[in-house]
């Protein structure tokens, strides 16, 4: 992620948010008092929706065990969870 002053953040804008929002980039704006981050809406939505998911208890154990059943070759053919269904 590129830093940058807030001046520089303001001479800059709309190339910036041109890149953010066509390339995915993102930025970190420093002020003398903090700093904030530039990122694209879609980018933020995905945080969001991540954080989220996240929340609901267990899922992340159960993706951790679903991962690991994956790595260890414990998983079900498409086929033979379904069967023959004509």
């Amino acid at each position: 992620m590129e830093k940058l002053t807030i001046s520089d953040a303001q001479e800059n804008l709309i190339n910036l948010v041109k890149s953010v929002t066509q390339e995915n980039q993102s930025y970190e704006i420093e002020m003398t008092d903090g700093s904030a981050i530039l990122i694209s809406q879609k980018s933020y939505e995905s945080l969001q929706e991540t954080i989220e998911l996240l929340s609901i208890p267990g899922l992340r154990e159960s993706l951790q065990r679903s991962l690991k059943q994956i790595t260890n070759n414990e998983t079900y053919s498409l086929e033979e969870v379904l069967g023959d269904i004509d």
